[in-house]
């Protein structure tokens, strides 16, 4: 779907996924959730007004204060049981975004925005690496000249979609979160930095020192 048939629909999508979010739905179905609110989030400052407050705004247009138990029973949850670097490589740039840009987080979820960045902290323990060209996923040739091809299970591994990177520009996740929250802090006359001296633990501050410097 383009960039500009999802802004057109977006706001039935969010309604659909927030009426099989309310039926018991599987870990499956949450991943593809999370994946698509990252997806969207890590979009913040690019045409198109999307980011989190992008988001935020279609919730709570189908019911006032939906988000909240929206972003901290699902989507931090279910980002921080993310396995590929692809999908973990989202979430950081996603959550990164929202810290920075969202003015949401900013002024109304000023706990989400503490909550948000202990979770981009523990995704930053081990740096997400994408492989260039096939995210997180490897392609293992199988010759149907071996003579074990065939004997068994083959899996079809060359017949499997590779799992996309949104954002292969950004090689080293780490260090382009640094770069950012850096430039984001002096874009807002220091507002990040405030935000952490007045909304983070001892520990976090200290943690997170290092891409402020």
């Amino acid at each position: 779907m383009s960039s500009r048939l999802l802004l057109e629909y977006f706001g039935t999508i969010v309604t659909l996924l927030f009426s099989k979010l309310q039926q018991n739905p599987t870990d499956s179905f949450k991943s593809r959730v999370t994946r698509l609110y990252h997806l969207v989030s890590a979009r913040a400052g690019e045409p198109g007004k999307m980011g989190a407050d992008y988001f935020i705004g279609h919730a709570e247009s189908i019911q006032q204060n939906v988000f909240t138990p929206f972003y901290l029973t699902v989507i931090l949850p279910t980002t921080a049981q993310f396995a590929r670097p692809v999908d973990r490589k989202l979430g950081v740039i996603s959550y990164t975004k929202t810290l920075c840009e969202s003015k949401s987080f900013a002024e109304r979820y000023q706990k989400g925005w503490g909550f948000t960045c202990n979770n981009l902290l523990d995704l930053l323990k081990n740096p997400p690496r994408v492989a260039a060209g096939f995210g997180d996923e490897v392609v293992n040739e199988a010759d149907v000249d071996d003579i074990g091809f065939g004997i068994g299970f083959t899996p079809l591994n060359t017949c499997k979609r590779g799992a996309r990177d949104d954002f292969p520009e950004i090689s080293e996740v780490d260090k382009w979160v640094g770069q950012y929250m850096k430039e984001a802090n002096a874009r807002h006359g220091g507002l990040i930095a405030k935000f952490v001296e007045e909304r983070l633990t001892p520990e976090a501050k200290v943690a997170l020192a290092p891409y402020l410097a």
